[in-house]
């Protein structure tokens, strides 16, 4: 079944027979049905699939936190969603290749928040007795109760964890319990951010580093 838009004269949305149409970049397009096609992937395919395949996963695992850092970014009428940018970020600027010319995700490439304001500097981040110790040198335009510390726990294949206001972002240093979701065997690559309360603004992510 289509969806016919802007009346008789328009375009049309879905399938009518083996003809579909779809809105592109506001021009309407038909095309016929696409047939599987027997030949085998190039290199250059066979790579892409497998670009596809690690962006899809690992955004999937870290859905939680990319909902969260993507937000503020979306911009009514587009296509792309918080999730969306999150993944076209990480297939555009945070994948590498290992020694093989395998994808691999390059975690301090990657911002799992992302705005406007001032990032945190010069951040550090230890376990110390079953607590994660975070420090960061306090910014003056941040002396206010208003910006908070947000902490976020990415894995390659497991749960990530976000945690909102962990401390006032004028404190320079602060302890946080180890979060109840995350597999303790597992490697965590640790982000923070700055997140203004009141007016609902985001800095870019700062890479800590592994817990």
């Amino acid at each position: 079944m289509a969806i016919l838009e802007d009346g008789p004269n328009g375009g049309f949305r879905g399938k009518v027979g083996s003809i579909y149409g779809y809105n592109r970049m506001g021009q309407w397009i038909i095309r016929g049905a696409r047939r599987k096609s027997n030949k085998p992937p190039t290199d250059a395919q066979r790579l892409h699939r497998q670009k596809l395949k690690l962006v899809s996963e690992f955004c999937r695992e870290n859905k939680a936190v990319f909902d969260f850092g993507y937000e503020l970014k979306k911009e009514n009428g587009s296509k792309y969603g918080a999730f969306q940018l999150a993944q076209k970020h990480v297939f555009n600027d945070v994948l590498a290749f290992d020694a093989d010319y395998n994808p691999v995700v390059n975690f301090e490439n990657l911002k799992v928040f992302v705005g406007d304001l001032m990032p945190p500097e010069c951040t550090k981040v230890s376990v110390n007795e079953g607590r994660i110790f975070l420090e960061w040198i306090p910014s003056p335009a941040y002396d206010d109760e208003i910006y908070k510390l947000n902490l976020a726990c990415v894995s390659l294949n497991d749960f990530c964890s976000l945690k909102l206001a962990v401390a006032s972002a004028r404190d320079g240093q602060c302890f946080v319990n180890m979060p109840v979701e995350l597999n303790q065997k597992a490697e965590y690559h640790v982000y923070i951010g700055v997140w203004d309360t009141f007016r609902r603004a985001l800095s870019n992510s700062v890479y800590c580093g592994v817990i």
